[in-house]
């Protein structure tokens, strides 16, 4: 199973006892880069592009199904076009990928032995699972739901229900990725006062959107944020400036990577600007 990498122009992140309502709002996009997932008989190893590794919200998507039945006799094996810790949804996508790919065999499971509990293991919906593994995790907010919606996802309430306005007529736009290096995600969604500033600013952004929900206000707004939240670092800042004459640049939040989205006039200019572009389509 594919997921596409995602995007946080902006967000602001919201706390609930009931961890379905934890989550951000905020808006995003995905891209045609992600994260594909294969499981293979094994012992319950688990592989980030052939690395041996562990992934917090992976790790607790497996312990719930374990409780719903799943034994656990899979090697599970996640080929990524990012790496973990960018700001591009990678966490996120593990916990997707691989909560659907288990959600299936429990389902398989249960026709095949018409389990009388096959109707609640139903309810137990993937995307939630892969969501409050997240949460759990620190490792994200809302990358899982826009990544399960797909596109230019506003996410107007956080958690769950979903409520996401999608844009769409998006098709002819490129979206240009350089990664600068990691940045803990964990270290800034656990510091209250870090949060405050975020979350005010990133209210603001999201009521401004709505006003206007176009790529080119999306981007406008995202830098807004990146800057007023103090979440940049120069360097990327500089190369924003530099790139005023596509539809914008900004940071991938929370990471240390710069977007761009760029019109296919612009594209050749951003990238010879660049030292090492990836270049995506926003994924619908």
């Amino acid at each position: 199973m594919f997921v596409p990498g995602h995007i946080t122009g902006f967000f602001a992140g919201y706390r609930s006892k009931d961890i379905l309502k934890t989550g951000s709002i905020g808006a995003g996009i995905t891209v045609n880069r992600g994260v594909r997932v294969e499981l293979q008989e094994g012992t319950g190893k688990i592989y980030y592009n052939a690395k041996k590794i562990k992934i917090c919200p992976v790790d607790k998507v497996i312990n719930q199904y374990k409780k719903l039945g799943y034994t656990g006799n899979h090697d599970i094996r996640f080929s990524a076009d990012f790496p973990l810790g960018s700001g591009l949804g990678m966490s996120g996508g593990c916990a997707l990928s691989i909560s659907k790919e288990l959600f299936e065999i429990l389902k398989l499971y249960n026709n095949q032995n018409n389990n009388k509990n096959q109707n609640k293991n139903q309810e137990m919906d993937w995307v939630k699972i892969a969501h409050m593994s997240e949460v759990k995790c620190g490792t994200g907010l809302g990358d899982v739901i826009a990544q399960y919606v797909k596109g230019f996802v506003i996410r107007k309430s956080p958690g769950f229900p979903i409520d996401v306005k999608k844009i769409n007529n998006i098709e002819n736009y490129y979206v240009i990725v350089e990664i600068f290096g990691q940045k803990e995600t964990k270290e800034i969604l656990s510091n209250p006062e870090k949060m405050r500033k975020i979350n005010e600013i990133g209210k603001y952004c999201l009521n401004s959107l709505l006003k206007n929900p176009t790529l080119e206000n999306f981007m406008k707004l995202s830098l807004k944020f990146a800057t007023d939240s103090q979440l940049i670092n120069e360097k990327i800042l500089s190369i924003c400036e530099d790139l005023k004459f596509t539809v914008g640049a900004s940071q991938s939040m929370l990471g240390n990577t710069l977007f761009c989205i760029s019109k296919k006039e612009t594209l050749n200019d951003a990238l010879s600007i660049l030292n090492n572009p990836i270049v995506c389509k926003i994924y619908q």
